[in-house]
């Protein structure tokens, strides 16, 4: 018979990924409408990134209820009902790419099986039958991060355990995800940021560590941002994603309190201990998906005295000085 031909769709269906896209190319709606008014266009970004991430989580709850990981968040996985960013968060959203869903229970760290997959490892035999010791002869710096923080559940063996460090761990990437939306949507687009430069800094200088020093998959939320502030290069007339996740926060006698904002919903999905992250249901609730979206620019910095003359030489004969002291000192000592 005559083969039949598929013809590709001509256009795909817009993504929260694509409408980044499109932003750094200065082609959204927000963008032409309101290019000369940089902050009216911020808060519309901020609003229509919280309408499509409201949504998504809204997903990310109905698959856990129903005993399923998503287990591959990302921009590209949110699908958004238009790309036109003027309608602020009366934008619907869903979930797609789920060919990483998993069930819940059935759920495996990557050194619980052997290489082939094909059946339990070592480790992964020892866990199983309840044996701790044996569990332990794994190199804990052979493993990522979100399998360190599984070794230290109190029953690895129980399929129960493991769907609930699975949700955990979903609700982990949901945070990343919200992280990155709000920062890269009002980067400049020479900025040099990206998704994988922020990774770098969550799983690297921002990763938040346990009681015995040992880093987990969490982040360290309150240093991230206080760094993430300094970088100008995140704002587009004066306001960026850092300003846009202060929503619901508030000043109180000079000192930003994040815990409604939306620094304190990642603190909490972003905890270094992954039983204390929230559920999707509970995340849904929280003061941040209802705050007002005004972002306004930071306060400006005291800017430094004028120094007297130019004391530049002084200053490196004084330190050259102090390094020949310490090193005569170190000589002395040996």
């Amino acid at each position: 018979g005559e083969g039949v031909r598929l013809a590709p769709p001509t256009r795909l269906p817009p993504t929260l990924g694509s409408w980044l896209v499109l932003r750094e190319r200065g082609g959204t709606e927000a963008q032409a409408k309101w290019g000369g008014v940089p902050l009216r266009a911020a808060q519309q970004r901020g609003r229509f990134v919280r309408g499509a991430l409201r949504g998504a989580l809204a997903g990310l709850a109905a698959l856990h209820a129903v005993g399923l990981l998503h287990q591959g968040l990302s921009p590209a996985a949110v699908l958004v009902s238009s790309e036109d960013d003027r309608v602020g968060e009366k934008v619907s959203s869903s979930l797609q790419e789920l060919g990483y869903a998993r069930d819940a229970p059935s759920l495996y760290p990557a050194f619980y099986v052997n290489t082939e997959g094909s059946a339990l490892s070592a480790v992964g035999e020892a866990v199983e039958s309840g044996d701790r010791g044996g569990a332990v002869e794994a190199d804990p710096l052979d493993l990522g991060l979100a399998e360190r923080a599984l070794r230290r559940t109190t029953r690895p063996g129980d399929p129960e355990e493991r769907a609930r460090y699975g949700r955990a761990d979903d609700m982990r990437e949901f945070g990343l995800l919200l992280l990155t939306c709000f920062l890269l949507s009002s980067a400049q687009p020479d900025a040099g940021f990206d998704a994988l430069r922020l990774r770098t800094l969550t799983d690297g200088p921002f990763a938040a560590s346990d009681d015995d020093g040992m880093k987990t998959d969490g982040v360290d939320v309150a240093a991230l941002r206080s760094f993430l502030a300094d970088e100008e290069a995140l704002r587009i007339g004066g306001v960026g994603g850092v300003e846009m996740l202060d929503a619901g926060g508030a000043r109180l006698g000079g000192e930003f309190v994040t815990q409604s904002s939306g620094w304190g919903l990642l603190s909490r999905l972003l905890a270094p201990a992954w039983e204390d992250r929230p559920d999707a249901a509970e995340a849904l609730s929280h003061p941040f998906w209802t705050a007002a979206m005004s972002p306004e620019p930071p306060p400006a910095r005291d800017a430094a005295p004028p120094e007297k003359g130019d004391d530049r030489e002084q200053r490196i004969a004084a330190l050259e000085e102090e390094l020949r002291r310490l090193a005569e000192r170190k000589g002395e000592e040996g």
